[in-house]
């Protein structure tokens, strides 16, 4: 702990550059940390700075924030920001960005702008919107002009025609309320606040003549804006009310019209709900779109649970579903036939008051400054989420039964809160290509209470994939689903009386347990390797599940394999196989189809890392140019989480990367950058 200290004093003595800088305490109340005129102060990357009270710069000081700062302030406190002073949050990669916690300074007294430099984790489509948070108040057209150009977004033209409401260019709201997208435009001229720190957005990446003019994964794009308060005068910044939707008549299947002349099913999409062969009785009801309101990460794994005292986020929503937000290639767009919602949303369900199914690891329910989500309910009863206590700046969930704090631990088990018959096993079925590559994935989940077979109206654990892409064009983009099950018959095998595909899919623990939940793969040209990652409670099983049974996969030959975590199985072709909770009696158990998965160096979204094998301890990467000059090496790495190997986006060129184990196995391979 002694070190630790030390360490930290030391990152906090080389805070700031040695150029003309002052940066000095003001013994007054309103002000306690005060940046002067050609001041520069620069906080380094993973990096927390503290101040207890307010903050205010002057003149053309500079502030570039590439770490955590942390302004814990009074209503007496004012966070003021010079017009002609820069306080940059600076954008190293999309794991590693600066953020900016401000607490208890009212609205008013929150003056000047904050640039926040963004680069999205996800491209959402390549003729689709951007769907993007904007974590400021009173945010104008003006704002959104400073970002992008003049004549870029279409904020001027509202008519029902293409140049207008239908062009690539213009810019949308949702509205909750009536379940619709609002286009924004100058109401009376470019001062025109376009919403609040919470709306949902999607913004186009292309001109009126359908030219792109924003790349979100590739380049940085700095937006300009008041940081939100959390104080309690303007609740409205950061807590928002799951209720009150109107009872919209969406006609069969989504053919009605909203006041636009638009059918509901060419937009309105609910990952939470089946769509074939007819909508399920709630899709689109009690679906909420909104959008992380703060300049930090906010988390989201515990709104569902019932913590009490210090422990607590402020949040208990008892009837919630899921979260879910879109990824990569999921969303594309035609004038005439709409928004076509192709692939997998990224989804998590909850389960007695934990998030227990699908995309639940460590970071899933993290969600980053700008980034946006929806949240799924299981009735109209009204519920509300504030966010001012769900802030982090870690990039993985924190603890269970770990004291709130926007510093808190990162996650670890809750075991004891969930009732027995709401507990989830669940089984990932990962496909990566043979350069560790993720290509696509699937989950099959069982629970004593969890509902077997085709039950849309009780099912609780199951999330659908959306129909293959409508066009060629969505085709090329966003591909059909490469691997999913489907609906399992009473007995075990397909129901083949149902076609859907399922990303997640249930099954009852006791009625089903020795059963074939069918498992498909298909349109992988290559060899790949399935990778299998084993849940309990929500949190990793990597010993196996706390009842000593397993899950096992049938493979094309009808021999069982055990499904241990972390294992991968080398693939070819488009096999049908089989998942089962249990190994059927009478069953065959092959042996040495399953090899441990292997240390891979891969691209993962716009970062390249390093998946450590589950036997490796600690390792050692090292980094090297194409010439061999070592560039950087960093020992004694955990490798229970991935490795972000320190290759900046913008440092193009040929690297080599080396992986050394505590026993000294080696992972050498070349990248391009």
């Amino acid at each position: 702990m002694q070190d630790k200290h030390k360490r930290t004093n030391r990152m906090i003595k080389n805070l700031f550059s040695l150029q003309v800088l002052l940066f000095s305490s003001i013994a007054y109340s309103q002000v306690l940390t005060y940046v002067g005129s050609n001041a520069l102060v620069t906080v380094q990357s993973q990096t927390l700075v503290y101040n207890g009270g307010g903050l205010q710069t002057a003149g053309t000081s500079v502030v570039n924030n590439a770490g955590n700062i942390m302004i814990s302030g009074a209503t007496s406190d004012l966070m003021d920001i010079g017009a002609t002073s820069s306080f940059n949050l600076k954008f190293t990669t999309t794991t590693d960005y600066g953020q900016l916690y401000v607490a208890g300074i009212p609205q008013t007294a929150i003056t000047g702008k904050v640039n926040k430099e963004f680069q999205s984790d996800y491209l959402n489509g390549t003729t689709g919107r951007q769907q993007t948070g904007l974590p400021f108040y009173n945010f104008t057209i003006q704002d959104l002009i400073n970002t992008f150009g003049s004549n870029k977004i279409n904020f001027t033209n509202g008519a029902l025609n293409s140049a207008g409401r239908f062009s690539f260019n213009s810019m949308f709201r949702w509205n909750n309320y009536n379940s619709k997208f609002d286009q924004i435009v100058v109401n009376p001229d470019n001062t025109t606040v376009i919403g609040t720190p919470m709306t949902y957005y999607i913004i186009p990446r292309r001109d009126a003549s359908g030219t792109y003019f924003w790349s979100p994964t590739t380049e940085v794009k700095v937006f300009s804006g008041r940081a939100a308060s959390d104080e309690a005068t303007t609740s409205s910044n950061y807590i928002f009310n799951l209720s009150g939707q109107a009872a919209v008549n969406f006609g069969y299947n989504g053919n009605n019209k909203n006041q636009y002349g638009e059918k509901y099913n060419t937009y309105l999409d609910d990952p939470f709900r089946n769509k074939t062969p007819s909508w399920d009785a709630d899709y689109g009801r009690n679906l909420y779109q909104l959008a992380n309101p703060f300049l930090t990460n906010i988390d989201l794994k515990f709104i569902a649970t019932n913590e009490s005292g210090l422990l607590s986020d402020g949040n208990y929503i008892p009837n919630l579903v899921g979260v879910a937000y879109y990824g990569n290639g999921q969303i594309n767009w035609q004038s005439a036939t709409g928004a076509n919602y192709a692939g997998t949303t990224i989804v998590a369900l909850t389960s007695g008051g934990a998030f227990q199914a699908g995309d639940i690891s460590g970071n899933k329910l993290v969600i980053k400054p700008m980034g946006e989500f929806m949240i799924k309910l299981n009735s109209n009863a009204a519920q509300t989420l504030d966010l001012s206590k769900t802030r982090r700046f870690n990039l993985t969930s924190r603890a269970d039964n770990v004291n709130y704090s926007v510093t808190s631990a990162k996650n670890a088990s809750l075991l004891d809160e969930i009732p027995a018959d709401k507990v989830v096993k669940q089984v990932a079925v990962v496909a990566y290509d043979l350069d560790g590559i993720e290509i696509d994935r699937t989950y099959y989940a069982v629970s004593p209470s969890a509902v077997t077979g085709f039950n849309p109206a009780s099912t609780t654990l199951q999330a659908y994939t959306t129909p293959n892409a409508s066009s060629a064009l969505d085709s090329n983009v966003s591909g059909s689903k490469k691997i999913y099950t489907k609906e399992e018959s009473l007995n075990g095998g397909e129901d083949i009386n149902v076609s859907d595909k399922l990303y997640i899919n249930e099954a009852n623990e006791i009625n089903f347990k020795s059963k074939e939940i069918p498992l498909y793969i298909t349109n992988i040209a290559q060899p790949y390797q399935l990778k299998f990652e084993v849940y309990e409670k929500g949190e990793r099983a990597t010993e196996g599940l706390s009842n000593g049974k397993s899950f096992y996969l049938k493979n094309a030959d009808g021999q069982f394999i055990k499904i241990n975590d972390g294992d991968s199985l080398p693939m070819s072709g488009a096999p049908v196989l089989g998942l089962y909770y249990e190994l059927p009696e009478g069953a065959t158990l092959s042996t040495g189809n399953s090899v441990k998965f292997q240390t891979l160096i891969a691209k993962k979204e716009s970062n390249w890392i390093v998946r450590f094998a589950k036997d490796w301890n600690r390792a050692t990467v090292e980094v090297y140019s194409a010439a061999g000059q070592l560039m950087n090496s960093k020992s004694n790495i955990p490798t229970n989480a991935d490795y972000i190997i320190p290759v900046n986006f913008q440092a193009k060129g040929v690297f080599v990367i080396k992986a050394i184990s505590d026993k000294g196995e080696v992972v050498i391979k070349k990248i391009v950058n």
